[in-house]
């Protein structure tokens, strides 16, 4: 039996037009990361952050009110090329226990990904995964399991057809090990979420910040569809389905952590997300916003050696520790000034970790992206940092944000009410 999806633009335009408008996006003075590339080429300029753009920030554009020249396509995915599963298999299950009032939570930790293309990367998280028991959020730029060849088929919202500012997979082999990938990946309890598809920022015309109701829409059934379609668009004719379909995605990390939240948020909840990862905050207990959305920032943390603070990421600690100065968002340095970052980055993790530990037991969310940033200080540093507080803490726990979800729901309103009135955790 073939899986159809068909993405329910109206009812998303209605919800839009419904909610009353005001959610407020924080604004900060961190950078964040760009998005990494869809080619798994480590020379390739488009596979890195582009430093072309700004610096990733949360911030509030204003409201287009007309939707771009470009055309917006209804969608109708159809899965027709057996590449997907009609129905999501089960993963491995996540335990949750019910919290007494007054009792300790587990130390969570969810350390989540932008871009998940690269498999040199990939395999060196999958075996630390395998080692510690850890559990990742892989938000996929879909535009990894669209072949150049056929990039026209994108119709990025305010830009022309086939325009994406990280560019689009090689060549059908690439997508394939791609897929073998996520198959692994998702088999094994890691989440599948999304990046979305062309992670175009401002200042850049069509920018993520720009985008209206139906502009969102365009985005998520493109989204849905070049990866439900993933086979038939890359020609392979007997594929190995994936173990699930895009209605598996619970959440996303948009580009840039740009777009206006009282537009996005409704066509967020109405294509069934049940959190939002986009934007910044600080060491406490994750809350549900007005749209019934959980959101799960990147926080704010020290960053080791350089006595300043930074968003949890790896693109934004990069920009703080390339450079005495701070501020210095070049991805490669001299090795020395990469060691220095490793260090900093794994004394930094650790030392946010053992205050939560030790204090108000917030999650801790870190972000990074499937690059080699700084000669591969923050693989190396995260890696060890997974495997090191995974034996150092008895009671913590690195789960996806999806798991996340799964715990907080099941939880008695007004223990975590009292969780979140401990406020944000100093150190």
């Amino acid at each position: 039996m073939r899986m159809r999806v068909v993405v329910p633009l109206l009812l998303a335009l209605a919800a839009a037009l419904g909610l009353v408008l005001g959610a407020v996006l924080p604004t900060g003075e961190q950078p964040a990361a760009s998005g990494s590339s869809a080619s798994t080429s480590q020379s390739s300029p488009s596979d890195s952050p582009d430093s072309s753009q700004p610096a990733e920030t949360s911030s509030e554009g204003t409201p287009s009110q007309e939707p771009s020249s470009n055309p917006n396509v209804d969608f109708t995915v159809t899965g027709d090329g057996g590449g997907v599963a009609a129905e999501n298999q089960p993963q491995p299950a996540f335990n949750v226990t019910k919290l007494a009032p007054g009792e300790t939570p587990p130390q969570f930790v969810v350390v989540s990904f932008d871009g998940a293309c690269s498999s040199d990367v990939f395999n060196q998280f999958m075996d630390t995964a395998e080692a510690t028991g850890a559990h990742y959020t892989l938000f996929l730029s879909g535009l990894c399991l669209l072949p150049e060849s056929q990039k026209f088929l994108y119709n990025a919202p305010g830009r022309d057809a086939g325009s994406s500012a990280i560019g689009f997979a090689d060549d059908t082999p690439e997508v394939a090990q791609r897929i073998t990938n996520l198959t692994r990946a998702y088999n094994s309890g890691h989440e599948i979420g999304t990046h979305f598809l062309g992670h175009w920022c401002e200042p850049s015309q069509g920018s993520v910040n720009s985008w209206n109701a139906k502009e969102w829409q365009s985005e998520f059934a493109q989204d849905a569809q070049f990866m439900n379609d993933w086979a038939a668009i890359n020609g392979i004719t007997d594929p190995t389905p994936l173990p699930f379909n895009h209605s598996v995605v619970q959440g996303a990390r948009t580009p840039c952590l740009e777009g206006q939240r009282d537009v996005m948020y409704p066509i967020f909840k109405a294509n069934g997300f049940k959190y939002d990862a986009s934007n910044s905050g600080t060491l406490q207990w994750p809350s549900m916003n007005e749209y019934g959305l959980w959101e799960f920032p990147l926080q704010d943390i020290r960053v080791s050696g350089f006595g300043r603070d930074s968003l949890s990421m790896d693109y934004n600690l990069m920009c703080q520790q390339n450079g005495s100065g701070g501020q210095n968002c070049s991805d490669s340095s001299d090795p020395a000034v990469c060691e220095q970052a490793r260090q900093s980055t794994y004394d930094s993790l650790m030392a946010a970790t053992d205050a939560v530990y030790n204090g108000n037991r917030a999650p801790l969310f870190w972000g990074m992206h499937w690059k080699a940033l700084m000669c591969g200080a923050y693989i190396s540093s995260v890696n060890q940092f997974i495997r090191d507080a995974s034996a150092q803490y008895p009671e913590i726990q690195f789960i996806s944000n999806k798991d996340l979800v799964t715990w907080l729901e099941a939880q008695d309103p007004s223990v975590l009410a009292k969780l979140r009135a401990q406020g944000a955790q100093s150190y």
